[in-house]
């Protein structure tokens, strides 16, 4: 279980399959008995989920982490399910947004970290947690140093921000490199953050 979210009397748990690339599950439990109202599948590896204000749609972040770093590795590609929960659990209709739209060359020309070995951007790309409001969420890509915008009407991403860089070359910019030496050594280094 990654991820727990409720309202109004409904669980909603995310589930990761066995083995993790594999498509995980959404499963909704009535929250005073615990008894199973239904499930729906999602992409892998569900992590973070939430619900919206009033409750009709869950949000859920399917990060699909590759199973090693190795080559031949499994590399699901990451994305968010919508869950349509307006005609209840039992008719749930689940929507998924994905990357496949965007290029890794394009994503890298803005300042987006894309560095998986022979990923691709949509295989990269890995959701983490979801905020949202209206008919927007915005979705952290952290390995990515990005946030993707979720339209929530059409299920699609409309747009990756970089979050960009920090030069910690510069004065001001120092940071504490080491968590051995039981100092405060705020310097500055030939790296960026």
């Amino acid at each position: 279980l990654n991820g727990v979210d409720t309202h109004d009397g409904l669980v909603a748990v995310a589930v990761e399959a066995s083995p993790k690339t594999g498509p995980g599950k959404v499963v909704f439990l009535d929250a005073r008995t615990l008894t199973v109202r239904g499930a729906v599948t999602v992409g892998s590896l569900p992590d973070m989920l939430t619900f919206d204000g009033d409750g009709r749609r869950v949000l859920v972040a399917n990060e699909g982490e590759p199973d090693s770093y190795e080559p031949g590795a499994v590399d699901p590609e990451g994305s968010v399910s919508v869950i349509d929960l307006s005609r209840g659990v039992a008719k749930a209709r689940v929507r998924t947004a994905d990357f496949r739209a965007f290029s890794k060359e394009e994503l890298l020309a803005r300042g987006v970290r894309v560095f998986g070995p022979g990923a691709t951007a949509a295989q990269d790309l890995e959701p983490e947690y979801i905020t949202l409001h209206g008919r927007t969420a915005w979705v952290t890509l952290q390995e990515a140093n990005a946030v993707a915008v979720l339209d929530l009407p059409t299920a699609t991403f409309s747009e990756i921000v970089p979050l960009g860089l920090k030069d910690h070359t510069v004065p001001g910019s120092g940071l504490d490199a080491s968590d051995r030496d039981n100092a405060i050594n705020i310097a500055t280094w030939p790296v960026y953050g």
